[in-house]
């Protein structure tokens, strides 16, 4: 019964951290989990993030977040620019990728390196 109790007590707990949680803060944790494991998500092209969550997938050396120079190199050199994005609901004119197009324009980007 006190096992039970403590299940449920953790799993209420990591439910109202994810309640907490920022949106964005969200969806990076998802995209870098499906980075990470493809099979993560059933449809990554239902899910969808912008230039600024992208910076944040890995951190320079330093242990901040990549520049807007970076990303533009990186939407550049890996084809992202090329792929079909989407106004962001949230930000007006921030252009939005897919998780897919992200995926392939990482490992493209990365793969070169």
């Amino acid at each position: 019964m006190e096992a039970a109790r403590q299940g449920a007590a953790l799993a209420v707990n990591e439910l109202r951290a994810q309640l907490h949680q920022a949106p964005d803060d969200a969806t990076l944790q998802k995209l870098r989990a499906y980075l990470a494991d493809p099979g993560s998500l059933t449809n990554p092209r239902d899910h969808w993030a912008h230039s600024g969550i992208i910076c944040l997938i890995a951190e320079t050396s330093r242990g901040k977040a990549k520049s807007t120079a970076w990303f533009m190199k990186f939407q550049r050199e890996s084809g992202l620019g090329e792929c079909f994005s989407r106004s962001s609901p949230a930000y007006g004119r921030r252009r939005e990728w897919s998780f897919f197009d992200i995926k392939l324009a990482w490992d493209a980007y990365y793969r070169r390196r």
